[in-house]
């Protein structure tokens, strides 16, 4: 369930929930369904692969006794409350990767790659989008990603997560992680470099200082926090995780202050790319 009815997090944790509680329901043999609808219609960006996932409107019951909700935010250490056998329609609120505990309980090997994929591929729109830029960027690239949350002042997190730094040392942050793009780009000669991360102003300024640097166009929004997202901005974030997935290794780069982000990790791991957390002294 992603219905705003509680915080959600990021696109990722979702996907960590919707994983994790689709193989309960494949080792227990239950109907799954995903009711993703905000701040974005799932389905109107991915759609059913091997599993049909669908839930009509008038399928959805949120009335005691007929369903029950479990909030198991925070849960994750020892998530056991998701496999109780229940019965009726049951409302899972969880956005964790809990399936390593999964397969340990029910003695199972499912792989968090292959269970995406059973469940999703990119609506035929996105999907010619998706080959747009992949054609355009070419096969030989990596990937570099920063999550600044709020310290270069892009408003991109709550308020109290990670104030704005002041101006100088906006300046020399991004002049270090511009200066971890440069070295990367020694050690992977004649192929190119993508720039995703959740920061508008680092985009630009990373622009003016590596010129041949690809990014996906369009504003960055972090749709975990907002409360509303547009169709660009949805379509964007869908872009950088396919590409990223696409790439010949991605990285992911931190100091003090940033995120060590679960984007590049899962976006990597869904398209079997080798992924690396670097952090920048």
């Amino acid at each position: 369930m992603v219905d705003n009815h509680v915080q959600h997090g990021g696109m990722f944790d979702c996907l960590k929930g919707i994983i994790s509680i689709y193989a309960i329901s494949k080792a227990q043999h239950k109907d799954f369904r995903i009711h993703f609808v905000s701040p974005f219609h799932l389905e109107d960006y991915l759609c059913p692969n091997e599993y049909d996932w669908r839930l009509g409107a008038d399928s959805l019951n949120y009335h005691f006794p007929f369903s029950r909700p479990v909030f198991a935010y925070g849960e994750f250490a020892h998530p056991r409350r998701l496999w109780k056998n229940r019965r009726g329609q049951i409302h899972f609120y969880y956005g964790y990767n809990s399936l390593d505990k999964v397969n340990e309980h029910f003695g199972t090997h499912y792989d968090w790659s292959q269970l995406y994929k059973e469940l999703f591929r990119p609506q035929p729109h996105l999907q010619e989008l998706i080959n747009h830029y992949k054609e355009e960027i070419g096969s030989d690239y990596f990937v570099t990603h920063f999550r600044f949350l709020n310290l270069l002042g892009d408003k991109m997190e709550y308020a109290e997560m990670n104030p704005t730094m002041p101006a100088d040392e906006q300046e020399k942050l991004m002049a270090k992680c511009k200066n971890a793009i440069a070295e990367l780009m020694k050690m992977h000669p004649g192929s190119r470099v993508m720039l995703a991360t959740d920061s508008n102003r680092f985009v630009e300024y990373v622009r003016q200082c590596i010129p041949d640097i690809y990014t996906i166009p369009g504003k960055i929004k972090h749709v975990g926090t907002a409360q509303t997202a547009s169709d660009a901005e949805v379509t964007k974030m869908f872009l950088d995780y396919y590409l990223i997935g696409g790439a010949l290794k991605v990285y992911s780069l931190w100091t003090t202050g940033m995120w060590k982000s679960a984007f590049p990790q899962y976006a990597a791991m869904i398209g079997g790319r080798p992924f690396e957390r670097i952090e920048i002294h």
